[in-house]
């Protein structure tokens, strides 16, 4: 499956991609794609942060990466800080599959309970995972309903550990098609 796009890796914030450059390269792998790590960071402005949350509005930064969409590539935020949708508690991710950015937070991902002696492959795993579910949506992909595949919505870090590392073969059939 080649499917011939470039994805910008867009840093937002102090967020050091070079941690996960790994994870960045095989998410894209997954989609046959090329990728490029931008030298410029997306910052954020007073009215993406919400005091009464202590959160910022994905949404909001959404709209900003659509400035970055340029050559027909899609574009791929990434944060460390925590990141919501109105009408949800958290998000790890969001996509804007029309305008082909996506914007992914590391905040909770990296979040832990009984498993601290897996960290460091844990938190590869999961932003790999996230990574890869939402550029799933930038190539048209919607939420699958089988739980173990990377397209499952996942409203917490076990949803995001059950998931498989790869599209279950529907989703994979429905990314050929295109």
């Amino acid at each position: 499956m080649k499917l011939k796009s470039t994805i910008l890796f867009k840093p937002v914030g102090d967020f050091d991609y070079i941690c996960f450059s790994k994870q960045l390269e095989e998410a894209v792998r997954l989609y046959g794609c090329n990728f490029e790590l931008s030298s410029k960071r997306l910052s954020f402005h007073n009215e993406d942060y919400i005091a009464s949350r202590q959160q910022y509005d994905a949404t909001k930064m959404i709209t900003r990466l659509l400035e970055f969409r340029q050559d027909c590539r899609k574009v791929l935020g990434i944060t460390s800080v925590d990141i919501f949708v109105p009408g949800l508690n958290f998000v790890f991710g969001l996509a804007d599959i029309i305008g082909g950015v996506a914007l992914i937070s590391t905040a909770r991902l990296t979040t832990f309970g009984a498993e601290l002696e897996k960290k460091s492959s844990l938190i590869d795993e999961r932003v790999f995972k996230e990574v890869a579910h939402e550029l799933g949506h930038l190539f048209g992909l919607t939420h699958c309903h089988k739980p173990n595949c990377i397209m499952s919505f996942a409203n917490s870090l076990s949803d995001v550990d059950r998931k498989s590392p790869i599209l279950c073969s529907d989703c994979l059939n429905r990314i050929r098609l295109k």
